[in-house]
C-alpha cells in the first residue's frame, strides 16, 4: 500500500481538530445544535479547513442518511470531465475495475443522459455542453427527494469560484427551486465575483489565513507524532513558505521527512520550491538587469507550451517581487503596476501582451530607483 499523505491522515474528522477557528466553528456548532441551516458561502484561502468543516457540518446534520443525503461537487472536476468519458453507460462503466472508473465517473453518465433529454425537450440536438452538463449536475441531485423525509439534502459545491456569472444566476435558480429538499455548501476563495443575489441567499462564514504560530504549533505536534527531527528555523521555514495553507505546511513537512533523518531549514528551501517558482525568478531578474528579449521568451515558454495560466505566472512574478530588497516607495510602485496588470488579464484581454508590458515596467522602475 501506499503511504498516507500525512494532510489527509491529520484532517479534521471532530469540531475540536479545528485551530485558529474559534467564531466559525461555533457557530457551525450552533447550527448543528438548532437542527436547521440556510444555504451557505464558506469562503477563504486554500488550506484553512473549508472543505473539512462542510462534510464534518453534514455528517452531524444528516447522521444515519448521510450516506444517501450527502454529495460533494467538485466544479472544476465537473466542467474538466471529457464529453467522451460522460458519454459512456452505466453497463460499460461496470465492465471496467474500480481503478479505472470513479463516482463522478458514474455520476455523470446518468447526468449526460438526463442533459441530453432535457436537450431534447427543448427541441436542440446533438450532445449536451459543458455548460448544461455542470448545470445538470447540479439540478438532478438538488430535484430529487430526500431519503428520510425529516432531513433535507447536502449539495457542496468545491471550488466553485470556477464558476461564470451566467453559471451562477441558473445556480439561484435551482437553490430557490429545490429549497425545500436541498441545502447548498459553496465552497470558494472569495467573495469577489459571486452574485449578490446568492450572496444574500446564503450565511456566509469566513476561514481565515492561519496564524504563523499556529501553522509552527501543528507542524511541531504532527512531527513529534511522526518521530520526525525538526529544528526550529525549520520550522519557521514552512510556516513562512506555507503563507497561511495548513495543508501545504503538512505535505511540506512530509516532504522534506524523506529527504533525511533530521529536517533542517536548507532541506525545507530545496522541497519548497516548484518549477514555476524557479522560472518567475529568473524571468523577474531577467527584466531586472534589462535583459528584456529573454524575459519575455520565458513567459511565452511559460504560458503556449507548458501550460501555465497567466493568472498563475503573474501571481507568481508577484511573490518573488515582495521578496526583492525595493525600498517601500519602489515596491509600492511595482505592486501597482502588478495589480494594474493582474486586473487587465481578468478582463479576459491578451494576456501575452500584458504580461510583456509587465516586464518593461520592472526594468523602467529599476531604472529609475538606480
Amino acid at each position: 500500500m501506499e503511504p498516507v499523505l500525512w494532510s489527509i491522515k491529520y484532517r479534521p474528522k471532530a469540531w475540536t481538530d479545528f485551530i485558529g477557528k474559534d467564531n466559525t466553528i461555533s457557530q457551525l456548532k450552533s447550527l448543528v445544535d438548532s437542527s436547521f441551516f440556510p444555504n451557505m458561502i464558506f469562503y477563504g484561502p486554500a488550506g484553512t479547513g473549508k472543505t473539512a468543516a462542510a462534510e464534518l457540518f453534514s455528517k452531524e446534520i444528516l447522521a444515519d442518511s448521510f450516506g444517501a443525503n450527502f454529495k460533494i461537487l467538485n466544479i472544476r472536476d465537473v466542467w474538466d470531465i471529457p464529453i467522451s468519458k460522460a458519454q459512456r453507460s452505466v453497463q460499460d462503466l461496470a465492465k471496467l475495475g474500480r481503478e479505472q472508473r470513479s463516482e463522478l465517473d458514474e455520476y455523470m453518465s446518468v447526468v449526460y443522459r438526463e442533459a441530453k433529454t432535457a436537450r431534447k425537450a427543448r427541441g436542440r440536438s446533438g450532445n449536451p455542453t459543458r455548460r448544461e452538463l455542470l448545470s445538470e449536475a447540479i439540478r438532478f441531485f438538488a430535484s430529487t427527494a430526500t431519503i428520510a423525509d425529516e432531513k433535507v439534502k447536502i449539495l457542496i459545491l468545491d471550488e466553485a469560484d470556477a464558476m461564470t456569472w451566467s453559471m451562477q444566476q441558473g445556480l439561484r435558480r435551482t437553490m430557490e427551486l429545490y429549497s425545500n429538499t436541498c441545502r447548498f455548501i459553496i465552497i470558494t476563495p472569495t467573495l469577489s465575483g459571486w452574485s449578490p443575489a446568492i450572496i444574500s441567499r446564503s450565511l456566509t462564514l469566513h476561514f481565515p489565513s492561519q496564524t504563523t504560530d499556529v501553522v509552527q504549533k501543528l507542524i511541531l505536534e504532527i512531527a513529534a507524532k511522526e518521530n520526525v527531527k525538526i529544528d526550529d528555523p525549520a520550522v519557521a521555514a514552512i510556516a513562512r513558505e506555507s503563507a497561511g495553507d495548513l495543508r501545504r505546511a503538512i505535505n511540506l513537512l512530509q516532504i522534506a521527512s524523506t529527504a533525511s533523518d533530521s529536517v533542517t531549514e536548507d532541506i525545507v528551501y530545496e522541497y519548497s520550491e516548484t518549477q514555476l517558482t524557479t522560472r518567475a525568478r529568473n524571468i523577474v531578474t531577467l527584466a531586472l538587469d534589462g535583459q528584456y528579449e529573454p524575459a519575455r521568451k520565458e513567459i511565452r515558454n511559460l504560458i503556449a507550451i507548458d501550460g501555465y495560466s497567466p493568472q498563475e505566472v503573474c501571481l507568481e512574478i508577484e511573490r518573488d517581487l515582495v521578496k526583492r530588497p525595493f525600498t517601500p516607495e519602489v515596491l509600492s510602485m511595482v505592486l501597482d503596476r502588478v495589480a494594474e496588470i493582474d486586473y487587465r488579464l481578468l478582463q479576459g484581454k491578451n494576456a501575452f501582451v500584458h504580461l510583456a508590458a509587465l516586464l518593461a515596467s520592472l526594468r523602467a522602475i529599476a531604472a529609475a530607483e538606480t
